[in-house]
């Protein structure tokens, strides 16, 4: 069983979960998935099953500004040390409620303010990572560093490169203090990051109330299965729901080997495809300086054969998947 699985993540679930139910339900041990998503964040996640998983790496690896597509609630009035509302609450005053204290409580943002922050997120920009996540520093993950009590300083948080295609408000409940807005992002975006950022903008503080994954590298929530109807299917059934592995590459060059190129991929040698002018490498195989190696997509006769490195008009052979050419 190879090939790639699109579940629509259930609240409450981790990604890690999702994968340990389907190794459970097809007997398979080779199964691993593709941006992870918060236990509380529902939507796409794509799984990959069998000799897909030696593709993960791959995914999105061009750095698509629109390869994630996220529906976010955010909460007015809030903030926490999780950057959502599952966390513990810090001391942000709630926009709606009466005060006999003299702070003054802000006023709810209008929509049309709300919109202007959130706006100003486009394009490229940086974004320091959350306590509570799973990036590493000095091997271990924030959030185990944030569980155990311990704070990483700043300057130990490098700022992560990311760049918003678009984002804009779906709805805004005054009286509720909530915010439904999307987002078209690169990955590594931290959606609950940015809520914080705007409630910071804002003056009124925001969490994350709600998150559903809409897109992840090319594969929707249309196409998404739900793991409660996965509950009860044969293996059988779900392997006819896989998808084949070559569709989670379209962000890579592509390059179509004839026979013989295709022999020679398959056997680890090195195509010559500029000398033996057969072989039409992608102009964006040349684009490095000092020929730095650049990954493609090979396919041969029979189709997908693997990963492949287009170096200087040459390709070298990288993940062989498979090496069936006739």
């Amino acid at each position: 069983m190879d090939g790639i699985l699109i579940v629509d993540k259930p609240q409450g679930m981790t990604s890690h979960d999702v994968v340990s139910f389907l190794r459970r339900k097809t007997g398979v041990r080779r199964i691993g998935h593709s941006g992870t998503l918060d236990p509380m964040a529902t939507g796409v996640l794509p799984v990959f099953i069998g000799r897909a998983t030696r593709i993960i790496e791959y995914v999105g690896v061009s750095g698509d500004p629109a390869a994630k597509k996220y529906r976010c609630t955010m909460r007015l009035g809030v903030t926490t040390d999780t950057q959502d509302i599952w966390g513990e609450c810090g001391s942000a005053p709630a926009m709606t409620e009466f005060s006999h204290s003299l702070t003054p409580v802000p006023p709810a943002p209008s929509r049309d303010e709300i919109e202007r922050v959130l706006k100003t997120f486009e394009g490229e920009g940086t974004q320091k990572p959350p306590m509570y996540s799973a990036v590493k520093v000095d091997g271990r993950k924030l959030y185990e560093y944030a569980r155990a009590g311990q704070i990483v300083g700043d300057e130990r948080l490098r700022d992560r490169n990311i760049y918003i295609n678009q984002i804009y408000v779906i709805d805004y409940d005054a009286l509720a203090d909530e915010v439904v807005f999307e987002v078209e992002s690169s990955k590594g975006v931290y959606v609950r990051t940015i809520c914080d950022d705007a409630g910071r903008l804002l003056g009124c503080g925001a969490a994350m109330s709600g998150l559903v994954r809409l897109a992840s590298d090319g594969f929707t929530i249309e196409e998404a299965v739900p793991i409660s109807a996965l509950e009860d299917e044969t293996t059988e059934k779900i392997a006819e729901r896989l998808r084949p592995m070559e569709s989670a590459l379209a962000s890579l060059p592509r390059v179509d080997l004839d026979e013989d190129g295709a022999a020679d991929f398959v056997n680890g040698r090195i195509t010559d495809a500029a000398a033996q002018d057969r072989v039409p490498v992608p102009v964006s195989c040349y684009w490095a300086q000092d020929r730095v190696p650049v990954p493609v997509s090979c396919y041969g006769p029979t189709g997908f054969l693997g990963i492949g490195m287009a170096k200087a008009g040459t390709i070298h052979p990288h993940k062989v998947i498979f090496r069936e050419t006739i």
